[in-house]
């Protein structure tokens, strides 16, 4: 069974019992627009302000942000040296078999291992190693080690035999440790080095990749010094290794890469996790079902009900489970399946009674309570119709003296 549109008034069928989720979307359309709007706009402001802040790749000779280093590759050529960008370990040792010349080398993802540095360090007529780290300085056997980053301009008081050195006066950069194999210049109190020169003047080491960037070239003396340690040949290899070079050095395995104390702490913490879940996750015994030392009577629990959705003002939550408890109740006096829809029990109800079943519709399911007034009104109603379905299916049937209040009668709904 079914209502159609002809039998059900049309401001009845429109009416909802509880606002849905597209109801709820489309009477707040405007501000989740205007929100999602709003969200773009900011995304595209983040992204657009996160393009024009990108760094660059750093120390490339072709780019021209702040961290390139453009201008002293501009200036090289200007002073007649031409450069060869090698993008690869490959291009690099052709370049230099082709022509050899000057190596600038800047590893700043540590990709190459030292022995390749090494070989392209002696097929290099000089080389000059930005920021080496570690491994490679070992190789070399210049007997120098990284020694952090100066934090003032530092000078070098006694002149330095270095070409480029003379040239550059005061400058601020990282600093090395001086050897017996290599001459320091540029030294710290701390006895550091910001530029050390082999004995055989081969190998150049620079501490710090500022000297060359763009946005730090033309502090102190670090133009003078950078276009003096490139500028030496007329032929510049321009090496900056990437995550593709990894592929002729090979990828450490992950036994290599696991440090050797990561097995035997993994190994404590599962065994003191499992000590903890034997610990805490005990039990005395076979669980028990133990009775409540309180019962608290059905009305008590109806009228705490009823005032919580009065504070909180939900008439429509309230009307909802009077109504559903009328349907409920109805449904099993007329007999009908657990499953039946409310529209249907409706119908059936109306049909019982003789009324009209727009008008029992309306009651059971579509108007809505607008103030505590009309949700008292519609509450008696539900009441009401509910006495007389049972008086027509058993009108003999007595009414106990002292019974309790009816669910549905206003009375749940304390007001106080």
């Amino acid at each position: 069974m079914s209502v159609r549109e002809s039998e059900i008034a049309p401001e009845v069928a429109s009416a909802a019992l509880t606002p849905t989720v597209r109801r709820f979307l489309r009477q707040r359309r405007f501000w989740i627009i205007t929100a999602a709007v709003i969200i773009l706009i900011a995304l595209v402001l983040m992204v657009l302000g996160n393009a024009g802040n990108a760094r660059g790749r750093e120390l490339s000779a072709e780019d021209p942000s702040p961290v390139g280093a453009r201008a002293v590759a501009n200036v090289l050529r200007d002073h007649g040296v031409r450069i060869t960008i090698a993008n690869s370990y490959e291009q690099a040792t052709s370049a230099l078999e082709a022509e050899p010349g000057t190596l600038l080398f800047a590893d700043l993802g540590g990709y190459l291992d030292a022995e390749r540095v090494r070989a392209l360090s002696d097929a290099a007529t000089s080389t000059v190693l930005v920021d080496p780290g570690f491994s490679i300085l070992s190789e070399l056997d210049l007997g120098a080690m990284p020694a952090g980053v100066a934090t003032e301009d530092v000078s070098d008081e006694v002149a330095c035999r270095v070409p480029a050195a003379l040239r550059a006066g005061s400058i601020t950069t990282g600093r090395v440790f001086q050897t017996e194999s290599a001459t320091g210049c540029f030294g710290t109190d701390t006895d550091g080095y910001s530029l050390v020169v082999s004995a055989d003047r081969r190998v150049t080491l620079l501490g710090s990749r500022s000297v060359l960037q763009n946005d730090s070239v033309l502090r102190e003396g670090n133009a003078a010094l950078a276009v003096g340690l490139l500028g030496e040949n007329t032929h510049l290899v321009w090496y900056l290794p990437t995550a593709a070079d990894l592929e002729d050095t090979g990828i450490t395995s992950l036994e290599d890469a696991t440090p050797t104390w990561l097995t035997p702490v993994l190994l404590l913490v599962f065994v003191t996790s499992l000590a903890a879940f034997v610990w805490r996750g005990r039990r005395f015994g076979k669980l028990v079902a133990e009775d409540l030392p309180v019962v608290v009577p059905a009305s008590e629990t109806r009228r705490g009900r009823a005032r919580l959705y009065q504070r909180v003002g939900a008439r429509t939550r309230a009307l909802d489970a009077l109504r559903i408890g009328v349907v409920d109740r109805s449904s099993a006096l007329l007999g009908l399946p657990r499953q039946t829809p409310a529209d249907q029990v409706a119908i059936t109800v109306a049909d019982r009674l003789g009324r009209s079943r727009a008008e029992v519709f309306d009651l059971l399911i579509a108007r809505p309570a607008t103030n505590e007034a009309e949700l008292v009104r519609l509450a008696r109603a539900l009441h009401d119709l509910e006495d007389a379905l049972a008086a027509a299916l058993d009108p003999t049937r007595p009414t106990p003296p002292g019974q309790a209040p009816h669910p549905t009668d206003p009375s749940s709904l304390d007001r106080k």
